[in-house]
């Protein structure tokens, strides 16, 4: 698991660089914006264990066709209980300078009964 998660962790930092690294300079072309939830969904958490989500990155494309990183503009909605075994999820949404919203994304997590 350990394994699991630091290679998902490599993947949002290298995603988060990336998408950093694009231009930024027109607010967009009337299109909605785009999320990319990072790491594995569904993904399965052990109970007790403090939740750490992988996250997600947004981004919109300019009229342009320079990328424009949205990602510090996600609203996250968590409603992962870790004491408590079930089904839950996580949900991304973000909108554009010119108020379009993405189509919402959901990570669906399961808190299973980890080893004791």
């Amino acid at each position: 698991m350990k394994l699991k998660f630091i290679i998902s962790m490599f993947f949002v930092v290298a995603s988060i660089s990336l998408a950093s690294s694009c231009k930024k300079e027109d607010p967009g072309d009337g299109t909605k914006p785009e999320i990319v939830v990072l790491g594995l969904n569904p993904l399965y958490w052990a109970q007790d264990i403090p939740y750490i989500d992988p996250g997600a990155i947004a981004y919109d494309i300019t009229t342009a066709g320079d990328t424009i990183n949205l990602t510090n503009g996600i609203v996250i909605t968590n409603n992962v209980d870790v004491a408590a075994i079930g089904d839950y999820s996580v949900k991304y949404n973000v909108a554009d300078e010119s108020g379009l919203h993405a189509e919402e994304m959901i990570r669906a997590v399961k808190v299973v009964l980890g080893k004791k």
